[in-house]
């Protein structure tokens, strides 16, 4: 919001420096109005205004987009290196981030629809609460380090979850001096993606599996290794004992299993009295 003072000296530099001091600001950043050139008689008199920056005007806008949606918390902005950092501060600053940053990235998209506005002081801008950015980027550095060791070691292509270009960069970052992997984005916005590769490896498929998922295929071989050797014993005439089914002779039922040439093997008598069902059924022996 714009702050203007009136100032009165002898001469209208001498009131343009009070007007600064009183203000506290400086030159660079005010207009000035000469009201009286002053004279023998009369005084010298200027309007000194302070013109709002571009952080001043994103800063008025983004408190007002957070009073409008009821939270109880407050954005103080700096500029640096020719970017704006916002940085939200208050009771309800958790709510301002949301579920993985949601809500934040929301709002740094409505400050950036605001910067867009006045193309010619067009900024980078950041918006951050409780120092989430970096944390988030701590995470995600970790998760990209241990999830190329993994695509190493399964000789895979790994996808991951759909990121906002700001998290891409960091996942790119993280792996960009790994000589092992390359990273690829994928995918439409806003469902862009990150693709980890392993290189100068052959990989075992060109389709890649998601983040949390295992190998199937090595769960496939085991499969295949436990169906051989079950094949192998019944070529072999041995008895498939892994295949227990019921009998019924006379009346009594049976549990045996079947032999290559489908003849049915009880199991040897037992010395003792028989041995019933516990619900009441038929006898079995």
């Amino acid at each position: 919001m714009e702050r203007s003072v009136e100032m009165q000296a002898a001469n209208v530099d001498i009131a343009i420096e009070k007007a600064l001091a009183e203000l506290g600001t400086t030159r660079d950043r005010v207009e000035v109005e000469v009201l009286g050139k002053g004279g023998l008689f009369s005084r010298a008199k200027v309007r000194v205004t302070i013109k709002d920056t571009l952080k001043d005007k994103l800063l008025e806008f983004f408190n007002g987009t957070l009073e409008r949606m009821g939270l109880v918390c407050r954005a103080t902005a700096e500029e640096k290196d020719g970017t704006i950092y916002i940085n939200i501060e208050g009771e309800d600053s958790s709510v301002a981030i949301g579920h993985r940053g949601e809500t934040l990235d929301a709002l740094q998209y409505l400050a950036l629809t605001f910067l867009n506005e006045h193309k010619g002081e067009f900024k980078k801008l950041v918006v951050d609460a409780e120092n989430y950015r970096e944390k988030r980027k701590e995470t995600l550095t970790a998760l990209a380090q241990r999830l190329a060791q993994k695509a190493i070691r399964l000789r895979r292509k790994i996808a991951l979850e759909p990121m906002n270009p700001f998290e891409r960069r960091i996942i790119h970052s993280a792996l960009a001096d790994d000589p092992n992997v390359t990273t690829e984005s994928e995918g439409e916005e806003p469902a862009r993606y990150i693709v980890i590769i392993p290189v100068g490896v052959e990989l075992k498929s060109g389709k890649p599996i998601k983040n949390g998922e295992s190998d199937r295929s090595e769960h496939r071989r085991d499969d295949r290794r436990g169906r051989g050797r079950r094949d192998n014993r019944r070529r072999e005439g041995k008895p498939r004992r892994e295949d227990n089914y019921e009998e019924i002779e006379d009346g009594n039922v049976y549990l045996g299993y079947y032999t290559q040439q489908d003849d049915f093997v009880k199991p040897a008598p037992q010395a003792g009295p028989p041995k019933y069902k516990s619900f009441g059924g038929r006898k079995r022996f």
